[in-house]
């Protein structure tokens, strides 16, 4: 993380008017969490964290050491957000991000249960949450839809594990997302706004003012994170499926705008 590089993006967001700053962990090593709580305490943002598990960590594997290798990957997630001061971990959590072929049988689900577990009890801890994100399934086959999400939180049973709701994902695997929302209720923990292009909010046909009633109902009260991909990571393009990525979000900081300035607008 380059200081110089960091600083503008911390002042940017906070001038723009947001509340917080999600930051990827996806290579966990080009973090400095240091530098991310000073200047989050500086600029007075909170941090929220994500994270997709690469296509090599793999909580259901037959083999024992790759399992482990998944704990060891989320502890080290669950670190890095202790000590930047976020209390917010969320993503695909659960399975090699980018693969459709993950073995679902009852005892690999057991063995996910089983690491979500661990890595929640050592999170609750240090007062991290967990959050899951059912995706598409052109990115995992072993969660797609909230209620898929749902009964794997109430397998894992702990009170720091709920979910993480991505209307790009949603538009794609719910058959209507207001009512995805409202059946996930008080499991509704962190959610991403990205339109159905995942471009910028209010480009798009996603019902963004169903979507915040709905959130209303549900008393929701965590962050509405704009997730927006303007990057050229061939790992990130290619889990994710994007390949216009320019086209969607030509100017980040304008895209980021233009996202706060449209949910103010539905919002107040």
């Amino acid at each position: 993380m380059e200081e110089e590089k960091a600083l503008k993006i911390f002042k940017t967001i906070a001038e723009l008017g947001y509340d917080g700053i999600e930051i990827p962990l996806n290579n966990p090593n080009l973090i400095d969490p240091f530098l991310a709580r000073k200047l989050a305490k500086e600029f007075e943002l909170n941090i929220t964290t994500s994270v997709a598990l690469p296509q090599n960590i793999n909580f259901m594997s037959d083999d024992e050491s790759e399992r482990d290798k998944a704990k060891e990957f989320l502890t080290n997630c669950v670190d890095l957000c202790n000590t930047m001061g976020s209390a917010v971990l969320g993503g695909v959590l659960y399975a090699p991000w980018g693969r459709t072929d993950v073995d679902k049988s009852e005892k690999k689900i057991g063995f996910l249960v089983e690491g979500l577990r661990e890595i929640s009890k050592y999170a609750e801890e240090r007062g991290i949450n967990l959050y899951l994100e059912p995706v598409n399934r052109f990115e995992t086959n072993v969660l797609n839809t909230v209620k898929e999400g749902i009964d794997l939180i109430e397998k894992i049973n702990s009170n720091n594990v709920s979910l993480l709701l991505d209307t790009f994902h949603m538009n794609i695997e719910e058959k209507d997302l207001s009512t995805a929302i409202t059946e996930a209720g008080n499991l509704v923990g962190h959610f991403h706004t990205c339109e159905n292009d995942r471009g910028i909010p209010g480009t798009g046909h996603i019902p963004w003012k169903d979507i915040v009633q709905s959130l209303k109902k549900i008393n929701y009260d965590g962050f509405l994170v704009f997730e927006a991909f303007s990057v050229k990571k061939e790992e990130i393009l290619n889990s994710a499926n994007i390949w216009r990525s320019q086209e969607l979000i030509p100017n980040p900081d304008k895209a980021a705008y233009e996202s706060i300035s449209f949910f103010k607008s539905i919002i107040y």
